[in-house]
C-alpha cells in the first residue's frame, strides 16, 4: 500500500524540480535588466537599451546555434542502430 503512494510523490517532486528551471520571459528580462546595472548602465538610458539589446540578441544566438546542432545531430545516422 505505501509503495503505491511512493511513485506519484516521487513524479510530483521530480516535476516540481523541473518547473523551478524553467525561465519565464518576465524573469528573463528582469535578469537583462539586473545584468545591465550591474554593468554600469542607468536605467532607461540609451546605452542601457542598447544592453538589453544586446543580451536579447546573444541569448538568441544562442538558442538558435542550439538548435541547429540539435537538427544537425538528429539527422546524422547511427553507425550501429543493434541489427
Amino acid at each position: 500500500m505505501i509503495r503505491s503512494f511512493g511513485r506519484p510523490i516521487v513524479v510530483l517532486a521530480l516535476c516540481a524540480l523541473a518547473s523551478g528551471c524553467i525561465t519565464t520571459a518576465e524573469q528573463q528580462a528582469k535578469r537583462n535588466e539586473e545584468r545591465c546595472v550591474e554593468r554600469g548602465y542607468q536605467p532607461k538610458s540609451d546605452a542601457f537599451n542598447d544592453c538589453i539589446v544586446r543580451l536579447e540578441t546573444d541569448s538568441t544566438v544562442r538558442m538558435d546555434q542550439r538548435h541547429r546542432e540539435m537538427v544537425e545531430k538528429s539527422a546524422i545516422p547511427s553507425a550501429n542502430r543493434g541489427y
